[in-house]
């Protein structure tokens, strides 16, 4: 960079700082655009719709608020690291439709995988934004990969009692201590990893 004008170092930044939330735009519209199938999926399942219906509105805002960041930070028409990057986000979100297989539990789990992208992903802009000397970008990062945080922990917690609901639903008798046991031991998983 030795050879760099300040104004051509800011640019680089900028154009990669644009690249990375144009990126995170195409994340989250395709995450959107499984969530508003779920919202049908999940009527049989109050526990389950009610936590579809927030991730939804929480997927929804993410991607307006990235739309009106886009604005101001800019993308570069045509770019090829946004081509490459919606069409890697295209080919995760075409998988995960592949593997789907009916049941809301299933469909949980296949959120639970989308938002681990997205999370890691927000560390990655985060990161950026932060080393090429953008703190508003970061910050955004920062509130959504809380945002998913908090909606991994959410899955954590329904997940048993979906579980057990699909599999009465299909007729099986079951040990009505599982759910309990289950959350008992994810939280705990969740905190030996923390430490």
């Amino acid at each position: 960079m030795a050879n760099q004008s300040s104004s051509d170092v800011q640019e680089k930044h900028a154009t990669t700082i644009a690249d990375y939330v144009g990126d995170m735009v195409a994340l989250e519209s395709h995450i959107e655009e499984a969530l508003d199938r779920q919202l049908t999926e999940t009527q049989d399942d109050a526990e389950a719709r009610a936590a579809v219906q927030r991730f939804h509105d929480m997927v929804k805002q993410h991607r307006d608020t990235l739309k009106a960041l886009q604005e101001q930070v800019g993308t570069t028409a045509g770019n090829p690291i946004i081509a490459a990057g919606s069409t890697l986000l295209g080919k995760a979100a075409g998988v995960i439709d592949l593997v789907r297989t009916e049941g809301i539990s299933k469909s949980l789990r296949d959120d639970y995988t989308a938002f681990s992208l997205a999370a890691i992903s927000y560390s990655m802009l985060h990161t950026t934004s932060l080393g090429l000397g953008n703190p508003q970008v970061a910050s955004l990062a920062e509130r959504h990969l809380t945002n998913y945080a908090g909606a991994i922990e959410r899955i954590n917690e329904i997940m048993p009692g979906v579980v057990e609901r699909e599999l009465a639903k299909d007729g099986h008798q079951t040990n009505s201590a599982a759910v309990g046991q289950t959350r008992s031991m994810v939280a705990k998983a969740w905190k030996v990893a923390e430490s």
